[in-house]
């Protein structure tokens, strides 16, 4: 039996728009529409039809319609719960017969989802949408997938969704990674998180998260300024009445020991007071280096509910790590290409034991309010300021020393960096769910606010080099930054932007999203050394429109077109700005969901990114730049993610991406690929789980998947080939009334390859094998 939604007013007329479909997603489409609890059994609604319902109805008229001619009847429980039954089981004064209730809360966008297959997204239109109806390509990457297959980091995560490629893990960035050729805009709760250079990321651990959504092409007309392949938008826990407790132990190689706690409830008895206390605690070993990979992490919420209308989410985190850089800078001779003195070994440390180290502190203050005024209004307001600081030092290798005819020697470089970052994001949503005739309007009408302070410290300098095949690691010698001048620099970004989007549904078939937003940016950016600064406003408009046809047996295609901006810093060689980045994409596509068990999509798209620099090619000295510039991008994908059956699970991709500089004046980089972060053509993944479900094994499940990444360049014209290479992760799970074992493998058999390539001076060896004993115990 099925528990769908939160009871409500009896009395209240509530507009419903639900198709002739079963019956049983017609009732939790109902209580999705309404937030009133239906009981029924599955077996009972099989095999039934409901009539198509459109109108303004109170509970019990709306389930006696749908109801009607099937044979079965509703009754009403106490505390305004309806359950459904045959008719005859009415008859009487009988009680009904006890049963055990599996209770399921109707999904919601904005909370958890069970199981691997997610049916509605806030993401692509900030309202609580149902995925067939959304005319984007997106992907929702669920807490019980990643954590199925060993996830601990949003890298490894998104790791089998269609259209994304990375580096792999790191330990101290998570994007080092492309969506559709592009670096992913990355929200959390729908609010902006820093912009980041160089390696000071915002970290966000895939433990403090319900799911992760992945929103491919261009998303400004909601969210403003950003790139045009994707939006990575991570939705956070937050407070529960049920209540929750929740430890749980983890083992792994590198000495990897992690304790991490769950804990959620209700404050008070009227569950108007709700908590959430998560966090996690963890010391490892780098896989190379003398180096610890140490995490502290807490994440409290309040959730205060005065009324059934209104919610007030307070948030904060804090996160400190201690670590150093898990991967090198090598030279391509030796690693794709020969040298002479044979392989480099993937596990060389190339830095400096005695000064190398990463030390960051980040925190987060914000909150989530939402209050419902009436069937029609709904206004929100999400607020977050985050702030983060880091200590970076750092040695990296910057190629062969051309000095050395036996190709050992590489020359490296020594850094500091000391970035501080704060932002403050503010987003103001007024939503109006209405009728005109036959068509049904949920608007949104909004502004938000963003202001970021960059203060940025860096201090490089040539440093002793290294040999590759004799590696020998001296004292550190910090006279090496004597009469080295630093570059210290303080900017200011700030946006608002105003936006509007209106989804209209035309009866049961045909969904049209259309939106327009208008956007100011200002960036002053001051020179601390030299006591220069610049400044630069932009102005943009940009939007959306898609059309969804809704075929009614779980098949729904689609066609759409958005753009996007992003201010471009800087000025050409008379000392005029730089104009903002325009990206524009077409897409073309078919969603099939015919159950709440099983979505698949298939895509095809082509993204232009306009407006880009490229050398002047009127400057003879070429330290100018013109925009002139055209980078495209476009593709294929399918992707599906389905619950085979009560026992086996799975998630599938395919992708083909090709995406080349089709305008510029360096005439080496024409129609190649851009390279600073690995674009194969194609990648390919599939992930099977079986759980046993009865017998003396029950509980007992199996996890494999195999990951293709195919061959990328390397080097800006593209004169280097990475080859290409296929992973294979495993798990081994145990699942107990409470209790849940697991054992998860990430490359299982240690495969050494690189995982792309900047030049022929700096590639990067992929992830090595990981293995991960987790132990959860719930009550």
């Amino acid at each position: 039996m099925l528990l769908a939604a939160a009871s409500y007013a009896q009395s209240a007329r509530l507009n419903v728009d639900i198709p002739a479909e079963p019956l049983d997603k017609a009732l939790n489409a109902l209580a999705r529409q309404t937030g009133i609890q239906i009981l029924f059994a599955s077996d009972t609604a099989r095999g039934h039809t409901a009539n198509a319902l459109k109108g303004s109805y109170t509970a019990r008229e709306a389930l006696d319609k749908l109801l009607s001619g099937s044979g079965l009847v509703v009754r009403e429980q106490a505390g305004g719960t309806y359950t459904v039954q045959p008719a005859d089981a009415t008859r009487g004064e009988a009680a009904l017969p006890t049963v055990t209730v599996n209770g399921e809360a109707a999904e919601s966008a904005y909370g958890p989802v069970n199981g691997y297959v997610a049916t509605r997204t806030a993401s692509a239109t900030k309202t609580d949408t149902s995925l067939l109806e959304t005319p984007q390509s997106i992907s929702v990457i669920t807490r019980d997938r990643y954590e199925a297959q060993g996830a601990q980091s949003i890298n490894e995560a998104l790791r089998y969704s269609a259209g994304v490629s990375s580096y792999g893990a790191g330990t101290r960035s998570d994007w080092y990674t492309v969506v559709r050729g592009f670096d992913p805009n990355v929200y959390l709760d729908g609010l902006a998180l820093p912009t980041t250079i160089n390696l000071a990321s915002w970290r966000v651990d895939p433990y403090l998260l319900e799911r992760i959504e992945v929103l491919r092409g261009p998303s400004s007309v909601l969210y403003g300024q950003g790139q045009p392949g994707g939006t990575v938008n991570m939705v956070s826990k937050l407070p529960t009445a049920t209540p929750l407790h929740e430890i749980e132990v983890q083992f792994g190689n590198n000495a990897r020991r992690q304790l991490a706690g769950d804990f959620s409830g209700a404050i008070d008895e009227d569950g108007k007071l709700l908590y959430r206390v998560t966090g996690l605690v963890r010391d490892s070993n780098l896989p190379f280096g003398p180096f610890k990979d140490q995490r502290l992490l807490l994440a409290p919420s309040l959730t205060i509910k005065p009324s059934g209308d209104t919610s007030l989410t307070l948030q904060a985190s804090y996160l400190r790590d201690r670590t150093n850089s898990s991967d090198n800078f090598l030279p391509a001779a030796g690693t794709i290409l020969p040298n002479p003195n044979g392989h480099i070994s993937s596990s060389l440390f190339t830095g400096s034991p005695d000064f190398d180290r990463y030390e960051k502190e980040q925190w987060s203050l914000g909150y989530l309010f939402e209050h419902r005024f009436d069937e029609t209004w709904t206004v929100r307001q999400n607020l977050r300021y985050s702030h983060l600081s880091l200590k970076d030092y750092m040695t990296y290798g910057v190629g062969l020393d051309a000095s050395d005819a036996t190709q050992s020697t590489m020359i490296r470089y020594a850094g500091i960096a000391k970035p501080d970052y704060g932002r403050f994001t503010v987003d103001n949503q007024l939503q109006a769910t209405f009728r005109t005739g036959g068509i049904a309007h949920t608007a949104l009408a909004g502004v938000d606010y963003q202001r970021q302070r960059r203060n940025n410290w860096e201090l490089y300098a040539l440093t002793s080099s290294f040999n590759l095949y004799r590696p020998s690691y001296t004292a550190f010698d910090w006279s090496i930054f004597d009469g080295s001048t630093p570059e210290s620099t303080l900017s200011i970004q700030e946006q608002v932007g105003l936006y509007a989007q209106d989804q209209l549904k035309f009866g049961q078939h045909w969904v049209l999203t259309a939106g327009l937003r208008r956007d100011w940016s200002k960036t002053s950016t001051e020179d601390l050394i030299n006591g220069t600064s610049t400044a630069q406003k932009d102005s943009a408009t940009t939007g959306r429109i898609g059309l969804v046809y809704l075929a009614g047996n779980g098949l729904a295609p689609f066609v759409s077109y958005s753009t996007s901006f992003m201010p471009e810093l800087g000025t050409d060689r008379f000392g005029a700005p730089f104009k903002p980045t325009r990206g524009k994409q077409v897409e073309a596509g078919v969603k099939y969901q015919p159950s709440d068990k099983t979505a698949i999509t298939a895509s095809v798209f082509e993204i232009r990114q306009q407006n880009v620099t490229t050398i002047d090619p009127n400057d003879p000295a070429g330290t100018h730049y013109v925009q002139t510039g055209e980078v495209r991008s476009r593709g294929v994908e399918l992707e599906g993610s389905a619950e085979l059956n009560r026992n086996l699970k799975l998630v599938a991709s395919y992708s083909y991406t090709d995406v080349k500089n089709t305008q510029t004046n360096d005439a080496a980089s024409l129609d190649k690929t851009p390279i600073d972060i690995p674009r194969p053509r194609h990648l390919a993944s599939l992930w099977l789980d079986y759980t046993l479900r009865g017998g003396q094994f029950s509980g007992l499940g199996f996890g494999g998947g195999v990951r293709h990444v195919g061959n990328s360049p390397g080097a800006s014209d593209n004169s280097l080939n990475v080859p290409g290479y296929t992973l294979f992760d495993a798990a081994l799970h145990y699942e107990l009334p409470k209790w849940r074992l697991s054992l998860t493998a990430s490359n299982l058999f240690n495969k050494e390859y690189i995982s792309g390539c900047y030049d022929a001076t700096r590639c990067i060896y992929g992830n090595g094998r990981t293995v991960l004993a987790t132990a959860r115990y719930n009550w």
